[in-house]
């Protein structure tokens, strides 16, 4: 055998024992990783970079990433989950679990844990990861991929899902300093509704914006408790969650954008009446008011028996501001003093039912 043969028959077998020709940059000793960070809901998440980022979605709850032949998503978003049985407040994760199981077909395999579950299903010849973990609220980790990349994805998924970071807020920490800003929350609260009539209000129809989940509208939502609003379809009074669509119907009002002509007056209510009795003629007044808590719900006709409507933040102080509806009824949105200031966390469409 000459010794160019000889060289040639090595560097083969060189070649066949330490590389890979036929190696992608899905592998996991060849990804690299980069950092996405969700402002509304405050996570933080590594993605590998043969991912391209699509931007986030228009609720700003979190984004999707593609690789470039459209193979391989990714998916990361807080997942709105809530339990009509608890007053709209999140279920437990046994309970996400079990419903999430119940709409997956194909299931691989399945784990439940304290406080996430991941499930592994096949949808032709897809397979998805789904990793959900709570922390007072849902976060889910989606991962779509052809079956011939399960070996190379698997180390992907687990460093992936192992980044998720989400910040905690202390809020009864901020609570003893009084309030998340400087200065009380009674004083900075005039200049906060102002800004949110420009934004959400004035020349724009509010429940168009509720309902069709508007980017502005969001940033004065608290992404840990989220809104809820008071409707009346009959005799009672009933609290509607996002999921249930706030409880609009097709009736609801989507055209009246109240404007106002001249300088917004900003009335305290002194004397504890009823906002059914404030005068609401004049466009230019917005009436507000420090109130103990939101208005509770009736569970029982014959004793009128009434239970209290709980809050992510007990302790904190609330404020409800009232403006007139089409027909002069008052709308109440009630706010609350949370650890990133004042946010709104109820809508009161219940003055004007039946």
């Amino acid at each position: 055998m000459s010794k160019l043969t000889y060289f040639i028959i090595s560097l083969v077998l060189l070649t066949a024992c330490n590389g890979n020709p036929g190696k992608t940059d899905t592998q996991p000793d060849s990804v690299n990783y980069k950092t996405y960070h969700n402002d509304r809901y405050d996570y933080t998440v590594e993605y590998p970079d043969f991912l391209i980022p699509q931007g986030e979605a228009d609720s700003g709850d979190g984004q999707k990433f593609i690789s470039e032949d459209q193979k391989i998503q990714l998916i990361v978003y807080y997942e709105f989950k809530d339990d009509p049985t608890k007053d709209g407040e999140p279920p437990s994760v046994e309970k996400a679990y079990a419903e999430d199981l119940a709409f997956i077909t194909g299931v691989l395999s399945k784990k439940l844990e304290d406080n996430h579950y991941i499930i592994k299903y096949k949808v032709d010849n897809m397979l998805h990861t789904d990793y959900t973990v709570f922390n007072d609220r849902y976060f889910t980790i989606r991962f779509e991929y052809p079956e011939e990349e399960n070996d190379r994805m698997e180390g992907v998924i687990e460093h992936v899902i192992n980044s998720f970071r989400l910040e905690v807020l202390d809020y009864n920490a901020n609570a003893q300093n009084g309030n998340a800003s400087s200065g009380e929350p009674e004083d900075l609260f005039p200049a906060f509704i102002e800004g949110f009539l420009n934004d959400c209000y004035w020349g724009k129809n509010f429940s168009s914006l509720l309902k069709n989940n508007d980017k502005t509208l969001a940033t004065y939502i608290d992404s840990k408790m989220d809104v809820r609003r008071y409707h009346a379809p009959g005799t009672v009074t009933k609290l509607a969650t996002r999921a249930e669509n706030f409880g609009f119907t097709e009736y609801d009002d989507y055209d009246l954008k109240p404007m106002h002509d001249g300088e917004i007056i900003l009335e305290y209510i002194n004397d504890g009446g009823s906002p059914e009795d404030l005068i609401y003629t004049n466009s230019n007044v917005v009436y507000y008011v420090a109130i103990e808590k939101v208005p509770e719900l009736l569970v029982n006709m014959e004793t009128f028996e009434t239970k209290p409507v709980k809050t992510a933040y007990p302790n904190a102080k609330l404020m409800a501001v009232y403006l007139p509806d089409r027909y002069l009824n008052p709308r109440g949105f009630y706010f609350i003093n949370t650890p990133n200031g004042w946010k709104l966390a109820f809508v009161d469409d219940s003055f004007g039912g039946a």
